[in-house]
């Protein structure tokens, strides 16, 4: 046992570490005081022994120079040097009173952490991204996070298309590189640990880490799926551990702070079926919509704008935000000029409203279409100043004859689906949804299509961004019943009448409602919930007992499969046969303007 310990504590002595975007060094920092701690909790087991007890001497340690860092900021490296140092330092001290604490006596006769390690060897100052990297056995680190959208803007065209080189043509979330290059980069059997923003586990962030590092012998060992980072920044992160080589499981996956263990984690760190292999269905290409971008806040009535009431009616229109629609407050209005054809139209109709758009938006735009950026898009919008930046005019032509639309915001923490009356504009804080019937709406409602949204959406913070992957992926019920339509419909009504006598008779709005049920124990919203989601799981005939999204992607699959064949598939809606204003599964209730104030 003496001896293999000694073996083990010579092997401590070898194990080299780098953080490939030190920064000021807090990663290298802990690494080296976790390294230190355990070489000393070594030394105490080895004093047990006859054959070791006389031969220790807690004044060695660990030695800096097996630590490494890259960083781009020559500021920070400078700084990680001394830190390196600093937890020397502290690990010395620690010793130290570990040492008394064992021994009865102070045996630590020279301080280790004297004189200062000369560390420019160890820590410099480079781009990780396209220098070479020292041979270690573990790397750590938080990469820089930068979105592929920002990448051209902050960090040039020129870099952005050496790093598109690195990834076979497409940008990605900045930190991909890094997940990327650490892997290449680990001996075999070597140790990572990076963190990421919480999108590395969908998409293409996630086909160029972690697919990549799976797919090249690695295994994920532990992960944090998502949590909020506890910095200044307001963004979520995942944290990866993972070997290059095989591991023996079980392994550790952190989800929403549960922590789990289970024997493979897969590259999307969650619980539920990968849906990255989801077809998109041809059926589902139609039928939703973002809402308008008006790409002025002068369109809106507010602060700086025009007060409420103070236009015309013909031209001016309710508006809803998502964040209206959760406050309860939808007595904002909006300028809507898209039926003028031409600027003498608008402005002979138009008058105060147009003069008000004419003053506060046309020259934002004319200055943008006239400089050196942005100028096509500003160009074209030029001509049609007086509309919104996007109206989406195609698609809400297609959905003029309904009284009312489903709507959800584009970023939320749980399944809010309304029906919102047709008089709105909404914006595009929404997606909205070109169907009126009780049977849709129970369908998008349903935890079914909620869970297939954290699946295939985008995140936000904490909150799910539904994208038009959602859409064009869920598969719907393939062959449901009249009855179960029925079923689906009825518990949809049933859900939102709960809703509403709940926040009438409390005066809450729906987000005070939500979170009210957020709590633990029963909830009357809760077993309204189960009872939508059990009507749509008979609809979609989900086996007992098995898994909602896996059967959904296993749906998928086969839908997908038989458009491929030709074969005709059931795609959003009501079921053709149907009459859509029977009123088993119809119904006209939903958000209403406020009325105007006389």
């Amino acid at each position: 046992m003496a001896q293999a310990l000694t073996e083990l504590r010579a092997e401590l002595f070898r194990y080299r570490v780098l953080d490939p975007a030190c920064g000021s060094g807090n990663f290298l920092y802990v690494a080296f005081r976790e390294l230190y701690r355990l070489d000393t909790e070594l030394l105490s087991r080895m004093r047990e022994f006859p054959s070791t007890a006389g031969k220790l001497s807690w004044n060695g340690g660990i030695p800096a120079t097996n630590f490494y860092g890259i960083d781009i900021n020559p500021f920070a490296v400078e700084l990680a040097k001394v830190t390196l140092n600093i937890a020397k330092k502290i690990a010395f001290e620690e010793r130290r009173e570990a040492a008394y604490a064992l021994a009865g006596q102070v045996e630590l006769d020279l301080d280790p952490s004297l004189p200062l390690d000369n560390l420019d060897e160890n820590i410099v100052c480079m781009d990780a991204l396209f220098c070479d990297w020292p041979e270690t056995d573990a790397i750590v680190g938080n990469p820089p996070m930068l979105g592929d959208k920002k990448m051209r803007t902050e960090l040039g065209a020129a870099y952005a298309e050496r790093l598109k080189e690195m990834t076979g043509g497409a940008l990605v979330e900045y930190s991909c590189y890094w997940f990327r290059l650490t892997h290449d980069r680990l001996p075999l059997q070597g140790r990572a640990g990076l963190v990421a923003t919480s999108g590395i586990r969908v998409g293409k962030a996630k086909a160029a880490a972690m697919d990549y590092i799976v797919e090249n012998g690695g295994t994920i060992t532990a992960a944090v799926s998502s949590r909020l980072w506890p910095g200044d920044a307001a963004v979520n992160v995942s944290m990866v551990n993972w070997t290059k080589g095989p591991a023996q499981g079980p392994f550790l996956l952190v989800v929403d702070d549960q922590s789990h263990l289970v024997s493979q984690i897969p590259p999307h760190l969650q619980l539920f079926a990968d849906l990255g292999g989801a077809h998109a269905i041809a059926a589902n290409e139609r039928g939703t919509s973002v809402g308008v971008m008006f790409g002025h806040s002068a369109f809106r009535s507010g602060e700086g704008s025009f007060a409420q009431g103070a236009l015309p009616g013909r031209f001016v229109r309710p508006v809803a935000t998502a964040n209206d629609l959760l406050r309860g407050r939808l007595d904002a209005q909006c300028i809507w000029m898209v039926e003028c054809a031409s600027d003498e139209e608008a402005r002979l109709l138009g008058r105060d409203a147009y003069s008000h758009l004419k003053e506060h938006v046309l020259p934002m735009i004319a200055a943008r279409a006239n400089s050196d950026e942005r100028t096509d898009h500003y160009r074209h919008w030029l001509r049609s100043w007086w509309k919104p930046q996007m109206p989406r005019l195609t698609f809400f032509a297609e959905v003029a004859d309904k009284s009312r639309l489903i709507v959800c915001p584009r970023n939320a923490g749980r399944s809010t689906f309304l029906f919102l009356s047709s008089k709105f504009i909404p914006t595009d804080t929404l997606y909205v949804f070109a169907y009126d019937d009780d049977y849709s709406f129970g369908v998008v409602q349903s935890s079914s299509h909620w869970h297939w949204a954290v699946g295939k959406g985008a995140r936000v913070r904490e909150d799910i961004t539904y994208t038009g992957d959602v859409w064009r992926t869920f598969p719907w019920p393939q062959a449901p019943t009249d009855v179960q339509v029925a079923a689906v419909a009825d518990a949809g009504r049933a859900l939102r009448k709960v809703r509403t006598e709940l926040m009438t008779q409390n005066g809450w709005s729906l987000r005070t409602l939500h979170q009210a049920a957020a709590v633990e124990g029963p909830h009357p919203l809760k077993d309204a919930q189960a009872r939508l989601d059990e009507a749509v799981d008979n609809a979609h005939g989900v086996p007992h007992g098995q898994d909602r999204v896996t059967f959904l992607l296993e749906l998928n699959q086969l839908v997908a499969e038989d458009e491929a064949a030709g074969r005709k598939v059931r795609g959003p809606g009501l079921p053709d046969h149907l009459d859509p204003k029977d009123p088993r599964w119809f119904s006209t209730d939903c958000i209403e303007p406020p009325p105007l104030a006389e």
